[in-house]
């Protein structure tokens, strides 16, 4: 399971929808306080995990999340459709295609593929043979 962004729904073009389990939003709606605010289930999410409950050897050590990382819009959804993967995986034709699948769609999104499609499409720029 993932959140809905640009790479993973080419990923699930690519290995077929019924492969890749997708759940949230297109683009994030609203702000990350406004789900904060808003939203019981993201509001206790996000205050244990910043409570140092998962890392008391540690404190502090999610805090770098808070601000740069941590965007609760998919939370409630993925709380809401967190069982599909469960059930598809269960059965054993299911689990098989995934397993089987996924793997073998996934060579178009290596990071060669990646860098020079963007040097090429997006930086206007051609590659410098190194000997």
């Amino acid at each position: 399971m993932c959140s809905r962004g640009g790479a993973t729904i080419e990923m699930a073009k690519a290995a077929g929808q019924k492969n890749l389990f997708l759940f949230g939003l297109m683009a994030a709606a609203g702000s990350q306080q406004w789900h904060y605010e808003n939203e019981p289930e993201s509001r206790a999410a996000l205050d244990l995990i910043f409570s140092d409950h998962f890392s008391r050897s540690e404190p502090g050590i999610f805090e770098p999340l808070r601000d740069h990382h941590m965007n609760p819009a998919d939370l409630t959804a993925y709380l809401e459709d967190g069982s599909t993967p469960s059930r598809a995986l269960r059965r054993p034709r299911g689990r098989m295609r995934n397993v089987i699948q996924n793997p073998t769609s996934s060579g178009r999104f290596s990071s060669h593929r990646a860098i020079a499609e963007y040097a090429a499409e997006i930086w206007n720029v051609t590659s410098c043979p190194v000997s």
